[in-house]
């Protein structure tokens, strides 16, 4: 086996080890003679370390070059969160239903490449960039374009239904989707360091103002620009599935269209990318199910108010972790801002879809 073990990236790679790394990609695929051209950690994942290389194979199960993204098991997991290996199964079932989602090719156990798992996927065409995709949308015909299909897109993935049997490790709720939501809200302010009394207060104002009707689909739980891969205005992937659950598909798309993950861009309701009627014109399309979109202003409070916990949480974190990430400390000093924005959403919000 011929293995290259430096190279560009390979010197700032604690975790995976290029040689264990190439050791057991070589193994697996049953190749006689594999090399790694080139691997390097992409950008963004607050929980995950993602990172892309390059293989040349000569035999096996590849041949030529053949690029996998590595995603890394994280050291501290989330209790909300999926395991790695509940990843790659929920992955593998959404393959088998055409939902646009990498291709994932093994799972290496624990302390075989890295001390924890790590999940080979497949290498996808496009940017997850915020700024580069509000961007390339920002002409009126990418803009309808890239929202409707959003929109069409999102509506496959809520068309899949709770069903006995099928990803058992997504339990479905005992309450009501927002209720779920609120049991852990309140978890969160046991657990952190400081008293946060406008946030103990908004969910109080959720739990008054819980809408009566909610639904049950398959939700993606953290669906927003940064997770969604688009090459020019072609939609090529959904990414990120660790905090998939049973929920109201409206969680999903509140969190979407919340103005938190709008990038500044705050006129285009839809990820800073382009305008609800677009995104719901894509989304009625393919949906099995009628939306009440009345009740879309109330889960975009609730993603606010999650968004608020998770700064702070992040902002805990960094002050806890002994390796400091930039991206932790300014996630979470930007927590009383997300506060200011709660305030004012709810005080814009009468229960007819006016929230803005």
């Amino acid at each position: 086996m011929n293995v290259i073990t430096s190279g560009p990236g390979a010197y700032d790679l604690p975790s995976p080890d290029p040689l264990r790394l190439t050791q057991w990609l070589g193994k697996t695929t049953e190749s006689k003679f594999i090399k790694l051209i080139d691997i390097k950690k992409l950008d963004g994942g607050a929980l995950h370390e993602n990172w892309i290389c390059r293989y040349l194979f000569g035999d096996g199960l590849f041949k030529g070059e053949q690029e996998f993204v590595l995603r890394m098991a994280p050291l501290n997991k989330l209790p909300q969160s999926l395991t790695l290996n509940q990843e790659y199964e929920l992955l593998q079932f959404l393959n088998e239903r055409d939902i646009s989602v990498p291709r994932v090719f093994f799972l290496a156990p624990p302390s075989t490449i890295s001390d924890n798992e790590v999940l080979f996927m497949q290498a996808l065409k496009g940017t997850t960039s915020p700024m580069e995709l509000l961007k390339n949308a920002h002409t009126s015909e990418s803009e309808n374009t890239m929202t409707r299909l959003l929109g069409q897109h999102l509506a496959r993935i809520h068309n899949i239904e709770f069903k006995a049997g099928i990803l058992k490790f997504l339990k479905k709720p005992k309450v009501s989707p927002v209720q779920q939501n609120l049991v852990l809200f309140e978890k969160i302010l046991d657990t952190v360091l400081s008293p946060l009394p406008l946030l103990e207060w908004a969910v109080r104002w959720l739990n008054k103002n819980e809408p009566t009707e909610q639904d049950i689909r398959l939700s993606h739980g953290d669906l927003r620009v940064g997770n969604i891969m688009f090459n020019n205005t072609s939609l090529t992937g959904i990414l990120d599935w660790e905090f998939a659950s049973w929920s109201d598909p409206l969680e999903d798309i509140g969190w979407l269209c919340a103005r938190c993950w709008r990038y500044g861009n705050d006129n285009k309701r839809v990820g800073g990318i382009g305008e609800l009627n677009d995104f719901i014109n894509g989304y009625d399309e393919i949906s099995k199910r009628t939306t009440n979109w009345s009740k879309l202003p109330y889960w975009e409070i609730l993603a606010t108010v999650k968004w608020a916990l998770i700064a702070h949480q992040q902002g805990q974190r960094h002050l806890r972790d002994r390796k400091k990430r930039l991206e932790l400390l300014l996630t979470g000093q930007k927590a009383d801002e997300i506060e200011h924005d709660i305030l004012t959403q709810i005080k814009k919000f009468d229960g007819t879809g006016h929230a803005r």
